[in-house]
């Protein structure tokens, strides 16, 4: 209890690093310094320069059109080879092979390296655009794999109705889908460095 009571004392008796003159409310949760209640408004914990410095919030279509590419990626390729040898094996049904899921589950393997290297998907790469935490830190990957991806699957599964809850939480200001605020993520631009050809024409 002292040395929470510490803790307090010292915040409320230094000064914002940004505005001299306004005590400190809180620490910024990414680089340490104190931040007084102005600075703090934003909401995310971050001081004013971290603030300044966050990467731009991913747009609706962005974040789309990553989906869309990242659904192609995983059911075509399966879909072809299912048309392949029901063309071939007229008699028999055209998804009944478990071989015909290969390619499906290749993608997710790729997936899965991409998301734990940039945190961006295949189609998110493309889009120039990635999965960070709140707090603007890289996300992990069980993170992304476990909260943003299968539990909203698993949920999708026993309520159809939540897939278009869950899309239309990202028409709020920090545009953020419910998986997001479970998973205590948000989707921003990737820096230019790291953005694909696509996306600078897409940006640019």
């Amino acid at each position: 209890m002292s040395d929470f009571r510490e803790a307090v004392e010292s915040i409320s008796e230094d000064q914002c690093s940004e505005h001299p003159g306004f005590a400190a409310a809180i620490a910024c949760t990414r680089c340490g310094t104190f931040t007084c209640a102005f600075c703090a408004s934003s909401g995310a914990g971050l001081c004013w320069r971290c603030l300044q410095a966050a990467p731009e919030l991913a747009t609706c279509w962005a974040r789309l059109a990553a989906s869309l590419v990242d659904g192609a990626a995983l059911l075509l390729p399966s879909l072809l080879l299912g048309v392949l040898r029901c063309l071939a094996l007229p008699g028999e049904a055209a998804m009944k092979a478990p071989a015909v899921y290969v390619p499906a589950f290749l993608a997710l393997l790729v997936q899965a390296s991409l998301i734990r290297g940039t945190g961006a998907s295949f189609g998110k790469r493309l889009l120039g655009i990635r999965v960070v935490r709140r707090d603007g830190l890289p996300a992990e990957a069980w993170r992304i794999a476990l909260l943003r991806n299968a539990l909203p699957m698993a949920l999708c599964g026993y309520c159809v109705w939540f897939g278009l809850v869950d899309a239309l939480f990202i028409l709020g200001e920090e545009r953020r889908c419910l998986h997001d605020w479970v998973a205590g993520t948000r989707v921003v631009k990737a820096p230019r460095a790291q953005r694909s050809v696509a996306a600078h024409l897409a940006t640019d």
